[in-house]
């Protein structure tokens, strides 16, 4: 993904900073020939990874899942091409390189389930209209824009939103194609759910039954083939789920609790395909296993004492406005080695 950088017109200064002989090392041998060349072709192979997790996903929790799917794929592109219309841009080739497909993708995957249209719609205005092309376009946005999309639902409308699922009897699944049209658009009464609980599955004792979340099988299956063609790197995803472990552990939960942690709310998704984000990332090998620390210790802090049931938006928006610190402090730890291998 760093490519994406390079082939920019004007690269941020990130991008610039990075040696494109470096790059080339660091992608030589064999894995090379399996990477996307252009930007249009890396986008695919996201979406092509995102494809596993996606049909277990709407398998388990019914069509609302495809049907949002298309509704945020929609506006995003209808979005990414009104940015670009009013900046003045080409918009056949501003479109071309397929970052709005996968960050419709990315949004519908990040939103709770059942959310209005309108929400997904302002969602997407946030994440594109105003992080992406307000930051000057692909590449130079300094936060991750489905997440800060995702933040402002989250923030603004908690008390709009569905009670997630549960594993064990996800309701979403026996609604029709009409029901959830009618639900998204706002056509008909809201849904009762009082009698659902919303409670986590650590605290109502779930962790014992047989019943889980499927899609993280999905997503780690897609995160793996986009680590292995080198789209993304394995050091932050696995830098956050020992930091959550750990974490998790130290909170008073056992190492199953702590690893069964890991597939529930969307951790996988968010840890393979959100945080490994190359434009709202560090540079550096040793800043990314810090960055993925964060993102790790925020998530869980927030699972186990905030206010909302999942923090993993929150923690990558604080990994991304941190990401230069980051960068800095890798250097001063790397600094000691260098001057031992000098001397």
């Amino acid at each position: 993904m760093r490519r994406v950088q390079l082939c920019l017109p004007e690269q941020s200064a990130a991008a610039r900073q990075f040696p494109y002989r470096q790059a080339h090392d660091l992608l030589g041998g064999t894995a090379m020939s399996w990477r996307p060349a252009t930007v249009p072709g890396i986008m695919l192979a996201v979406v092509l990874a995102l494809l596993p997790g996606t049909a277990l996903h709407a398998w388990q929790f019914g069509t609302v899942v495809l049907m949002q799917t298309a509704w945020c794929v929609l506006f995003a592109w209808l979005v990414e091409a009104g940015c670009l219309r009013l900046r003045g841009l080409p918009l056949r080739r501003g479109l071309a390189d397929l970052s709005w497909l996968v960050s419709g993708w990315l949004m519908a995957r990040a939103l709770p389930v059942m959310v209005p249209v309108w929400m997904m719609l302002l969602a997407m205005v946030v994440a594109l209209g105003i992080v992406k092309h307000g930051s000057g376009g692909l590449g130079r946005n300094r936060l991750n824009p489905v997440m800060a999309g995702l933040g402002v639902i989250a923030v603004c409308f908690y008390q709009l939103l569905y009670p997630a699922p549960s594993l064990l009897a996800p309701w979403t699944r026996e609604l029709g194609l009409a029901e959830v049209l009618a639900q998204q658009l706002m056509l008909a009464p809201r849904l009762q759910m009082d009698a659902l609980s919303s409670a986590t599955p650590l605290a109502t004792g779930l962790l014992d039954e047989a019943a889980h979340y499927l899609s993280w099988i999905g997503y780690l299956a897609g995160g793996v083939l986009l680590a292995v063609i080198r789209v993304i790197r394995l050091e932050i995803p696995l830098a956050m789920m020992a930091s959550s472990t750990l974490l998790c552990m130290l909170a008073g939960h056992s190492f199953v609790e702590g690893l069964h942690s890991l597939t529930l709310g969307g951790y996988l998704f968010a840890a393979f395909f959100i945080a490994t984000d190359p434009v709202t990332s560090p540079d550096s090998r040793l800043g990314r296993v810090l960055f993925g620390v964060l993102i790790g210790a925020v998530t869980e802090m927030v699972r186990e004492f905030g206010l909302y049931a999942d923090g993993l938006c929150f923690a990558i928006l604080t990994g991304n406005l941190l990401v230069p610190q980051l960068d800095r402090l890798a250097r001063r730890l790397h600094a000691p080695t260098r001057r031992w291998q000098r001397a």
